[in-house]
């Protein structure tokens, strides 16, 4: 097995806690699923929903070009999701929470992150409360580290698939593994770039229904803003450092992931789930808590103003290396001038 880019190790008090939350986790929503199974807003209302027709009905699709988009995930999703939704309600929400709760600890473990106040978060709650995929931008993030280091296309392949499905969560990251993975990633890229062929065989023309319903409505501005917590394209900057400042890959990965969320024009505040996956001061976990606070502050500052944590998180990756070059500036020897 590829070693855990953070030397992390768990004590086995720390595997039982995490173990334990977990079923506690688990045992709650699946509660309210098989009580609740028909409460508008949740639990699994969206999984229950869009995910599972966009398996189940198909004939719904070109509707997306019309008003507001009911769905936006790429169709290759579909051979992903399957399994779970086409198990009995509530049965495939239950074994997809499961999931979410498994690899959301994964995550944590491989990336470094606290798997207790990660698995607490008012951002993995909103997931799973709702059945929605950040799980699988979690799990691409651990495959493709595994591709990177394997340089397997196969590996790679998964990871840039399951990325893609909410590509404002964890694709850039995911493209910077392959990057790294060798020329394995042509062969990866080639994969995927078949599988979007089929299913534009298999389904019809559907990115150009998802334009059409973009271009038709005000998706952000409307049915998204009251959870919308990113900067757009005056968040570049940002981005552009991740790039270039001098870095280990963990936190490369974490500075790509950060500024990537900030520059979308469309990113919830529950999707930053994947940055509390690395190993991060505590402090932004306690950041992450506001989230739970909208009866109190307001959905503007508790939810909205959740563009502070990968701001945060950026601030506290960038500060120390601008402050050491801005220091290292007035050390360096002069440079000698050949005389005439």
């Amino acid at each position: 097995m590829p070693a855990v880019p953070t030397q992390t190790h768990w004590s086995e008090k720390k595997i039982l806690t995490v173990f334990a939350l977990g079923i506690v986790l688990f045992l709650v929503y699946s509660y309210f699923a098989f009580t609740f199974p028909d409460l508008p807003k949740g639990p699994g209302a969206d999984f229950k929903r869009a995910y599972t027709d966009m398996v189940l009905k198909p004939e719904r699709l070109p509707s997306n070009a019309e008003g507001t988009p009911w769905t936006l995930n790429p169709l290759w999703q579909n051979f992903f999701m399957a399994p779970f939704v086409t198990v009995p309600w509530p049965w495939g929400y239950v074994l997809f929470l499961a999931f979410t709760l498994i690899v959301t600890a994964l995550g944590a473990y491989w990336f470094g992150g606290n798997p207790i106040l990660l698995l607490l978060s008012a951002q993995l709650s909103w997931v799973l409360w709702w059945g929605q995929l950040e799980g699988w931008a979690i799990l691409a993030l651990v495959i493709g580290w595994i591709g990177m280091e394997r340089q397997s296309w196969g590996w790679m392949f998964f990871a840039l698939a399951m990325a893609s499905f909410k590509p404002q969560v964890g694709f850039v990251p995911v493209l910077a593994l392959w990057m790294w993975s060798g020329k394995a990633r042509w062969k990866s890229a080639m994969g995927l770039a078949m599988v979007f062929l089929f299913t534009l065989i298999a389904w019809g023309p559907w990115p150009w229904w998802y334009v059409q319903g973009i271009l038709n409505s005000s998706f952000v501005e409307g049915h998204a803003s009251v959870v919308q917590a990113s900067l757009g394209l005056a968040a570049l900057p940002l981005l552009v450092l991740a790039l270039v400042l001098p870095m280990n890959k963990v936190h490369r990965l974490l500075a790509l992931t950060a500024a990537s969320q900030l520059v979308s024009p469309y990113m919830p505040f529950y999707s930053m789930v994947l940055l509390l996956c690395f190993q991060v001061p505590w402090w932004i976990y306690g950041i992450s808590f506001v989230a739970y606070l909208p009866s109190f502050l307001g959905t503007t500052l508790a939810w909205n103003g959740m563009v502070l944590l990968p701001l945060c998180i950026l601030a506290w990756l960038y500060w120390p290396i601008l402050l050491h070059w801005w220091r290292a500036r007035g050390t360096q020897p002069p440079v000698n001038t050949p005389t005439a």
